[in-house]
């Protein structure tokens, strides 16, 4: 599935007077329709923040939408602590227009630079994330003066957002829906407009190309109204009554979705589906979105109103929130709900059990059987391990890893000794982790006797997808063990499966091949990927000169490193060490998002 991350950095305007812009939208519609759907792609919209404080009128007020970014985030990347505050006001402009009768008289609409500065201060947001552009033309025709107090009131918004030293992203307008409301709509002409006039979609057209093409050096939009427009139109070919908003405006469950999914694409979500009609189709891989949802909009609720109230506006009729510090305290409580419900979700597919008292899922993966075992709170970059086979044995090290936030992987592809077979399989699985479940791209690897064969093989054929290799009295050629033409042992059974799994016609075809580790190892050298042994230095079953000795001189003559440490007297058993730390360490600082010497980012 391709994802489209749909965020554009505007530059430079052609559109010097209002009349221009119009004249210019009108004769190249289908230019401004190609430019709005086809972008550049841009980074995740909510890299490094911390804070976003979410600015807009009633359909950001309501929160839905941001509830369902915040349950994408929780699922996708729980490792990413981010506060998204909901500041939305109902009835608010950023343009300081008002109809004629807003609200039956009662009050003009509210004007967001009222507060602006207060909101600044108080919150000190990482990232402001704005969508203005419904209520600012005020539900009548298209007209220039009211074009400038739109484009002014943006221009004025990123001036001060900027000034604070916040980053800002604008939101276009959502979809104006006259068809519920026809009957309660106007036609153009009309002197006065106490209801809204019928084509107000084009004006929030227009408004919504002019912020994707509108000057400011540096500003970021997000087109949220050319993707729902475009869904509306489709829904209607078979669907003449399907709506997004009842009253024409305020948008129900499937229009907050259409917002919540842009947003959620920028972040390169993997197993949230962003190109799934309905909220519960885009989460059907996750599952339980309704409760994660509810203690998101409660917790939403509690927090906007608090807010709202303390920083103040002169919006009449909202509701009283609670103070500050005692919205905090309730907040806290729902957010370890959230927590557990969020935990409680599965993250992958299969056969959920305990392992050591942490979550272990086996699944397919093209016919073979895939294991994940899954730390209680996930590490940023989510940093994995990866075993080559005896998964499970000697669990001191993967225990101390998964306490420190990292995956456990192992594929089952027994019998196939690094085979390109094997390598084939190990390809799907890395697919599958990276691609799907967003997975760091660099991975460390554990290989323990034959699973030597399987990490070093595949490291060779993906060099730039390692981050690390751990052996562990590894098999790093095939014809040491189980061939035993040296030192070592021979075993009939298992070199008959290596004749099986390679192709091989004949032992001296076997003898022969030059693919085995110790002969390929340049690569690996070239990434400068560290290496660490840990071997007993009487190892009769795999001789630790014919596979890590060989290793070690050739790849230190390759200018690559790598760190022995040797068990005197003691055989191919027991593996590992008394004192796991040395592996556990070496395996950590590799994985975790640290750059090699060339400068490349392990995730």
């Amino acid at each position: 599935m391709t994802r489209r991350r749909n965020i554009k950095r505007c530059r430079i305007s052609i559109f010097t007077s209002p009349q221009y812009f119009i004249r210019f939208v009108l004769s190249s519609f289908p230019l401004i329709l190609f430019l709005l759907s086809n972008t550049a792609t841009a980074d995740d919209l909510l890299k490094e923040a911390k804070r976003v404080v979410f600015l807009g009128d009633s359909i950001t007020y309501s929160g839905e939408y941001i509830a369902m970014l915040e349950a994408a985030i929780a699922v996708e990347f729980p490792e990413r602590e981010i506060e998204l505050l909901d500041l939305g006001l109902p009835s608010e402009t950023v343009s300081g227009l008002s109809e004629p009768g807003h609200a039956g008289g009662n009050f003009p609409r509210p004007n967001l630079h009222e507060r602006l500065d207060r909101v600044l201060q108080q919150t000190h947001p990482d990232l402001v994330i704005a969508c203005y552009g419904m209520n600012c033309g005020i539900y009548h025709p298209y007209s220039d003066e009211r074009f400038e107090a739109y484009r002014q009131g943006i221009r004025k918004l990123s001036q001060r957002v900027h000034a604070a030293k916040s980053r800002l992203v604008l939101l276009t307008p959502p979809v104006f829906d006259s068809t519920p409301i026809l009957k309660r709509t106007l036609p153009a002409g009309e002197v006065e407009y106490r209801q809204p006039y019928r084509d107000y979609n084009q004006v929030l057209d227009l408004y919504s190309a002019w912020l994707v093409a509108a000057q400011g050096e540096g500003w970021q939009v997000l087109d949220i109204h050319t993707p729902m427009n475009r869904f509306l139109a489709d829904q209607r070919l078979t669907d003449s009554s399907f709506t997004l908003a009842d009253d024409g405006v305020h948008l129900n469950r499937q229009g907050h979705w259409l917002i919540a999914r842009e947003l959620i694409r920028t972040l390169g979500a993997a197993r949230v589906d962003v190109d799934a009609k309905k909220v519960e189709d885009g989460f059907a891989a996750v599952g339980m979105i309704d409760p994660l949802l509810d203690r998101f909009k409660q917790r939403q609720g509690l927090l906007t109103d608090a807010w709202i109230g303390a920083i103040g506006h002169l919006r009449p009729g909202m509701k009283q929130g609670l103070p500050l510090d005692q919205a905090n305290e309730q907040a806290q409580t729902l957010e370890l709900e959230i927590r557990q419900l969020a935990n409680s979700i599965a993250p992958f597919p299969g056969t959920k059990s305990d392992w050591h008292g942490f979550r272990r899922f086996d699944f397919d993966v093209n016919g073979k059987q895939a294991t994940v075992v899954v730390p209680q709170r996930v590490s940023p970059g989510k940093p994995w391990v990866w075993h080559g086979e005896f998964f499970g044995h000697k669990p001191e090290p993967d225990i101390e890893l998964l306490k420190r936030g990292f995956h456990i992987v192992y594929l089952q592809v027994p019998d196939l000794f690094g085979s390109p077979a094997a390598v084939s399989h190990w390809n799907d699985l890395y697919r599958e982790l990276t691609d799907k479940y967003a997975l760091a791209k660099r991975v460390g690897l554990v290989g323990l006797s034959r699973g030597g064969l399987y990490c070093y093989n595949w490291a060779i054929a993906n060099p730039d997808k390692v981050a690390c290799i751990y052996g562990d009295a590894p098999v790093c050629d095939f014809k040491s063990w189980p061939g035993g033409s040296g030192a070592g042992k021979r075993s009939e059974g298992d070199w008959a499966r290596v004749l099986e799994s390679y192709g091989f016609k004949s032992d001296a075809e076997a003898i022969a091949y030059s693919g085995n580790p110790v002969d390929n190892l340049g690569p690996l050298a070239d990434q400068k990927i560290p290496l660490l042994h840990v071997f007993g230095d009487a190892d009769d079953v795999v001789p630790w000169n014919e596979n890590t000795g060989i290793v070690a001189s050739r790849y230190q003559a390759l200018g690559g490193e790598i760190q022995l440490i040797r068990k005197p007297g003691i055989g191919h058993h027991p593996h590992g060490l008394d004192d796991s730390t040395p592996i556990v360490d070496f395996l950590d600082s590799n994985c975790r998002g640290g750059a090699d010497r060339r400068g490349r980012n392990y995730q």
